[in-house]
């Protein structure tokens, strides 16, 4: 992902409603668009997954112009799963932000609040507009979460210098200058939220822009501004601060299956460098950079794959990583990711193809099992 020279973002993960919180991420200092991730979850581990390279180049069908969502379809629905994923630091250069989506791929129009400054529509537009081109419906602006996403940008950007304060980009320190308080579910809630808090993100570019073109670019990230059933958010800013805070909002279908690149989309960059990402994404055998992530999103605590393809439409497979929710140690929930092992060539045309099934667990233990069947294209820069 592109971001400024000695950016740093940030990502915070909430717990499930009921749940006490206490953000305790790492922080990361190095390389362009850096990406630390908080978590309110106590559980930590690393990411793993396999290589993989199956199935015959091209197989199946889908179309592969226009906009609008994957195709993928799910047989049965599944219930709603509130997990608590865990933290990440992540810098993704590439050399342009596909996060930026073309106003022309957004299939529908999300309304905006009245009263909101020219940073906060910037953020909702970009936001909905990529959400709008696959298909998952649209975020809600809250004004109670832009208050608490200013003020953490305003805690920030006044202890920067201090590193006691900001050690943790998503942890506030009483004393220290600003402080409203240490978790950013507490901090949302004091704002007047509402909602079950789920997420933050941060960035360090002052620039709804290129904050949300970094996230959006990375595998672990996506998922508070992609995710179809995230639908609550805010966005504040200040000196070398973005921080967009997170709600569980409003309900989207169970049965929902989008992706991310979506089907049709163009001008898609064609690496990612994970190397920076942490916890690191599997390693491809030959090393970094790999291809950029893919996103397939649905209900899920655990997927079983039967069909795994992704390769140039009507040519050869490539072989990829797969991200299970099962086996990405918590870092992943209601999503599968695929990355190639190598970056792809540009202006060429790639197809996914992934076939399953996807198992709900619930709280109380039972499990709901459904198919799903997803083919999409795009198209790389």
């Amino acid at each position: 992902m592109q971001g400024t020279p000695g950016a740093r973002l940030a990502l915070g993960l909430g717990l499930a409603a009921g749940c006490s919180s206490s953000s305790h991420g790492s922080f990361a200092d190095e390389g362009d668009g850096a990406i630390s991730e908080g978590t309110d979850d106590a559980s930590s581990g690393s990411s793993s997954g396999s290589a993989t390279s199956s199935g015959s180049g091209g197989s199946g069908s889908g179309s592969g112009g226009g906009s609008g969502a994957s195709s993928g379809s799910v047989d049965s629905s599944a219930g709603h799963v509130d997990a608590t994923p865990d933290s990440h630091q992540t810098d993704t250069s590439t050399s342009e932000d596909t996060g930026i989506v073309g106003v022309g791929d957004a299939g529908g129009v999300c309304p905006a609040p009245s009263g909101i400054t020219t940073q906060q529509t910037t953020a909702l537009q970009i936001v909905n507009q990529a959400r709008s081109a696959m298909g998952s419906p649209c975020a809600t602006m809250v004004p109670a979460l832009n208050t608490s996403s200013t003020k953490h940008c305003a805690y920030y950007a006044a202890n920067a210098s201090m590193t006691s304060c900001v050690s943790d980009p998503h942890t506030e320190v009483s004393g220290c200058a600003d402080f409203v308080a240490a978790d950013f579910g507490t901090r949302e809630t004091d704002a007047g939220y509402t909602g079950q808090p789920a997420f933050e993100v941060m960035a360090f570019d002052d620039n709804p822009t290129s904050a949300i073109g970094q996230w959006i670019d990375s595998v672990y990230h996506r998922t508070p501004l992609l995710d179809p059933w995230t639908r609550d958010l805010g966005y504040g800013n200040a000196t070398g601060c973005d921080t967009m805070d997170f709600g569980v909002g409003a309900s989207a279908p169970l049965d929902l299956v989008v992706s991310y690149p979506y089907d049709g989309q163009t001008g898609v960059v064609a690496s990612y460098n994970g190397s920076l990402e942490g916890p690191t994404p599997p390693v491809p055998p030959n090393g970094w950079p790999s291809a950029v992530p893919i996103h397939v999103f649905m209900q899920a605590t655990s997927i079983t794959l039967t069909t795994d393809e992704f390769g140039v439409d009507g040519g050869a497979q490539l072989a990829h990583q797969d991200l299970l929710p099962q086996n990405s140690s918590g870092y992943l929930q209601n999503a599968l990711v695929l990355y190639g092992n190598a970056p792809l060539v540009a202006q060429t045309r790639y197809r996914v193809h992934v076939a399953g099934t996807a198992q709900v667990k619930s709280f109380t233990g039972s499990t709901t099992s459904s198919s799903f069947d997803v083919n999409v294209t795009f198209t790389t820069q």
